[in-house]
């Protein structure tokens, strides 16, 4: 049995402890790749014989059909439906897992920090003072007070909750599996996803895409938010109208966007939010620390040997 990372990096690679790496090598044979393939033909080259995949990024179709050996494909993310065709890999009998919940802590502290540099215009005066400029100017925004929607209340949206109600703010959340209980437990009032546009300061994101979340954040929500309201997105691009977000901004509709997320990552220079100054950008780094990267792995490791096992994990495709 052959167990392949065909796009690795050596910084993620130091993070593979030897616990995890003597499980692969129990398999059989352990390959890591440093970089990333240049031609669709030396990637097929990397994989071809392999049994199990651990991908750090996408893998084109063209590859995945060249694998007739590969049973399983163990995605470092919590979503491989931008990097992996699924219906492809179920078609081939190829199971592909996610690592969810490996960095909940550090994606909410990005989201915050997306909030606190929204607020308080923290990139704006930092170029300002960088350029010798020493100006106040408007009075920035609090949060005390203030109201903040979460859209989603799984792992990663409940301690956004919790950290935003240690800065004094009231919290709004949508989600699908609403109740008195979860509302006590994490100190949240559910509302509707168009009450919590409606009545919210700041919005934030953290639901996974899917068919049928693609796109949930419409214009129509956008535009009944409150005037100078901020938006921040760390979890999908694909979740918002971002045609629209972009003009709200562009207009001072909104006042501000905190982006980790994009439609085409690498982000294209054609995209509209590069131009746009109230738009806080960070190139989807918020599950970026050693900490969640090694925990990503573990995770991956474990769901290939689960599977080879005979007890499958984190499936995210129809076998």
């Amino acid at each position: 049995m052959k167990i392949v990372c065909p796009d690795g990096t050596a910084e993620i690679r130091e993070l593979l402890t030897p616990e995890s790496e003597n499980k692969l090598k129990a398999l059989g044979s352990f390959v890591w790749f440093n970089d990333r393939a240049e031609t669709s033909e030396d990637y097929s080259q990397r994989v071809k014989d392999a049994d199990g995949v651990i991908l750090n990024w996408d893998m084109p179709v063209e590859v995945l059909n060249s694998c007739q050996k590969l049973r399983i494909i163990s995605f470092l993310g919590a979503d491989p439906r931008k990097f992996v065709d699924l219906s492809v890999a179920s078609r081939m009998g190829i199971a592909v897992t996610n690592t969810p919940h490996y960095a909940n802590q550090e994606v909410a502290a990005h989201a915050m920090a997306l909030i606190l540099c929204c607020a308080k215009r923290i990139t704006a005066f930092n170029d300002q003072m960088h350029r010798g400029v020493y100006e106040k100017g408007d009075f920035t925004a609090e949060l005390w007070g203030k109201t903040l929607g979460v859209v989603g209340l799984g792992g990663i949206g409940a301690e956004v909750a919790r950290l935003a109600q240690a800065f004094g703010m009231r919290v709004l959340s949508w989600t699908r599996h609403a109740s008195p209980e979860r509302a006590r437990q994490h100190g949240v009032a559910f509302v509707t996803l168009e009450e919590l546009f409606q009545q919210s300061d700041i919005v934030t994101l953290h639901v996974t895409h899917t068919p049928e979340t693609e796109r949930m954040i419409t214009r129509n929500l956008l535009e009944s938010m409150k005037r100078g309201a901020i938006l921040v997105n760390t979890a999908r691009a694909e979740l918002v109208d971002n045609l629209a977000l972009a003009e709200l901004l562009r207009t001072g509709r909104l006042a501000a966007a905190g982006l980790d997320v994009f439609d085409a990552e690498p982000v294209s220079q054609d995209d509209p939010f590069l131009s746009i100054e109230n738009a806080v950008l960070t190139p989807h780094i918020g599950a970026n620390t050693a900490r969640a990267q090694g925990n990503i792995l573990k995770i991956a490791v474990d769901n290939i040997t689960a599977f080879f096992a005979g007890h499958p994990q984190n499936v995210v495709n129809k076998l």
